[in-house]
């Protein structure tokens, strides 16, 4: 895999080029001051110093020539062992490198502590509360949403989705599902609530068609005069009135009791009677032989996509609006430092889940990348970065050798050897 280069790169070239020349170009001038010095000495003995000075330096800069170069190439190009340690290794850097993130940087500790530091939460709602930063939100999804419609292909995605349903369908105890759902709507008496709300809608229904009922008892009762139908018909209406009156005042009413007791009974049906499940699954059966399912996915895909595939100029009022509603949600979070509190633990607690499913993946990624990488262009991309540095250690090194032969000279001339 080729690596795409820096705008500085040029710069860290001619940076490198230049410390290079600097260093190697220390070597023979040390060579020169060697020569002259040793050949002078005779005439002049305080060179023997400078001598000592330039042969450790030569020593010194040459080991660190090599032990440089060994780290990118082949010294004078023979293939030495334990040289061009960067090409030869690449692969076992990469894991290495990977591994040294994943023990060292990814770890969720290390992750949760920075972002629990940040606060997400409040960070992304505070910005959120700003309708303008909704509203850019919204609108840069709408903006997108036509692209991506225009390219799905609709009868894939129909099969997809029908495909999907069937399976769920085949997969789910509907008989099991609809006695735990019905279970769960009349918890807490949920079902009573709802039946205060029918039982005066059916008092009004009543009362609205007293005529219509009139009308048809007077067809079933041929034998009586109209006053007759009216007032039998009026008297059934307003006992049915007062009775369903009575059971929306009276919490406790037989009829409340008896309907909880049907619904409870039901609810046990559903979730155990093996005739009511074999009737459910034969309706299921034949809707997944039918093309009912098809016939829904492709009216609904239809309309979702002919809203998501509208110009995005269509939507900006509805963006403005949504826009707003979001910020006012935003504002009223932002309002309550618990409920951010809990949406951070939350927030935190996957991000920390995830890592620790994920983080082994991460490394992972990091070697294989490394090993797609053109050997030549990282060693050189390395170079680039250490190289400058690596030449300094190489002057260094030619100073420090040269005073460490000089060192070395004094012990000479004290001991009495030199």
């Amino acid at each position: 895999m080729t690596l795409p280069w820096a705008a500085g790169d040029d710069r860290k070239r001619a940076k490198l080029l230049r410390m290079k020349v600097i260093a190697t170009a220390l070597l023979p001038a040390m060579a020169v001051v060697f020569v002259l010095s040793a050949h002078f000495k005779a005439g002049l003995p305080a060179l023997a110093w400078l001598e000592a000075f330039a042969e450790a330096a030569m020593v010194g800069g040459l080991a660190d020539w090599f032990a440089v170069v060994a780290l990118f190439r082949h010294p004078g190009g023979l293939p030495l062992p334990h040289t061009a340690i960067i090409p030869n290794n690449k692969d076992r850097i990469g894991a290495q490198l990977g591994d040294f993130v994943e023990q060292n940087f990814l770890t969720p500790e290390n992750i949760t502590a920075r972002l629990a530091a940040f606060d997400p939460a409040t960070a992304v709602v505070t910005w959120l509360a700003d309708a303008a930063h909704a509203q850019s939100v919204i609108s840069a999804v709408r903006d997108e949403l036509p692209r991506f419609v225009k390219a799905v292909d609709e009868p894939e995605i129909e099969r997809a989705i029908a495909r999907v349903v069937r399976s769920e369908i085949e997969r789910i105890d509907l008989a099991r599902l609809a006695g735990r759902v019905l279970a769960i709507l009349t918890r807490e008496g949920r079902h009573q609530r709802l039946l205060d709300e029918l039982l005066p809608i059916a008092a009004r229904w009543l009362n609205r068609y007293r005529a219509e009922l009139k009308l048809r008892f007077g067809r079933r009762s041929l034998l009586t005069p109209p006053w007759m139908d009216s007032f039998i018909v009026d008297r059934f209406v307003d006992g049915i009135i007062d009775l369903i009156d009575e059971v929306a005042r009276t919490p406790k009413h037989e009829m409340r009791v008896a309907f909880d007791g049907a619904v409870r009974r039901f609810i046990g049906t559903l979730k155990s009677d093996p005739e009511i499940a074999q009737r459910i699954d034969d309706v299921r059966a034949s809707l997944l032989r039918g093309r009912a399912i098809d016939t829904a996915v492709a009216a609904a895909w239809s309309t979702i996509r002919t809203r998501l595939a509208a110009p995005p100029s269509e939507g900006r009022e509805s963006d403005a609006w949504l826009a707003r509603i979001v910020a006012n949600v935003a504002a009223e979070i932002l309002a309550d430092r618990p409920l951010l509190d809990r949406l951070n633990a939350n927030v935190l607690g996957a991000i920390q889940a995830g890592l620790g499913r994920f983080q082994h993946q991460f490394a992972g990624l990091i070697e294989d990348i490394v090993k797609r990488w053109d050997t030549q262009q990282v060693t050189e991309k390395v170079e680039l970065e250490l190289g400058p540095d690596l030449q300094f250690i190489r002057l260094n090194g030619t100073i420090i050798g040269g005073l460490a032969g000089v060192a070395l000279h004094a012990v000479q001339l004290l001991a009495g050897v030199g």
